[in-house]
């Protein structure tokens, strides 16, 4: 249960949680983290802000006749350059251990269990960003004869949404009980019906649950 007055710091080399409280700022603008799981050093920026005292000019608009002058171009983040450093890394470890495939989400397990249909009470992962559900073919096989050949298309994208679209199946593909014509967003624990069969996608973040 998250306090009063706390907040969650996410360690972005292994992705760990933990509370702070947020008081301990103080009127620093920002503080230097180390994760205690994996000593990953990282910044988080004051979620209380900073007031402008009165002290401070408030900054004067430029005149539209006065030229502005040549902007620096701003250096590389230090800690930004070793976040990103130490995420790729990580995922290329996963990769070589045959934990993360190439293109899939990291720390997310994503699933579909058969609700309706031949292939009822059974549950598929789903292992590559790309899965075609279809009759006989592809990656989800339903043996289902209300479905096509090649009936639907799901695509799991870098950021961990899942779109179903479907590839011009004779009886459609329903996502609330209404047909779709285009790529249509799922959510976790959303159903969605190809031909006589009834799908629920189901996505598990491991970082949260992890396996055992």
């Amino acid at each position: 249960m998250l306090l009063e007055g706390s907040m969650i710091v996410v360690c972005p080399g292994c992705q760990a949680r933990f509370q702070y409280d947020d008081s301990r700022f103080g009127a620093v603008r920002t503080k230097r983290f180390k994760c205690p799981k994996c000593n990953h050093v990282f910044e988080v920026v004051n979620p209380c802000g900073l007031p402008v005292t009165p002290s401070e000019p408030l900054p004067q608009p430029l005149s539209a006749t006065v030229p502005r002058p040549e902007e620096e171009p701003t250096p590389p983040d230090p800690i930004h350059a070793a976040r990103t450093t130490a995420k790729r890394d990580r995922e290329a470890m996963l990769v070589a251990a045959g934990l993360q495939v190439p293109g899939m989400p990291p720390g997310l397990i994503f699933s579909l269990a058969f609700l309706t249909g031949p292939q009822a009470s059974t549950v598929q992962v789903l292992e590559q960003p790309q899965i075609v559900i279809g009759r006989e073919e592809g990656d989800v096989i339903t043996r289902d004869p209300e479905t096509s050949r090649r009936h639907a298309v799901i695509e799991i994208h870098r950021d961990g949404t899942v779109w179903i679209s479907d590839q011009q199946s004779t009886n459609g593909t329903l996502v609330k009980d209404a047909r779709i014509t285009g790529p249509v967003q799922l959510l976790s624990q959303q159903e969605f019906t190809c031909g006589n069969s009834t799908f629920m996608l189901l996505v598990r973040n491991t970082n949260e649950f992890p396996l055992h």
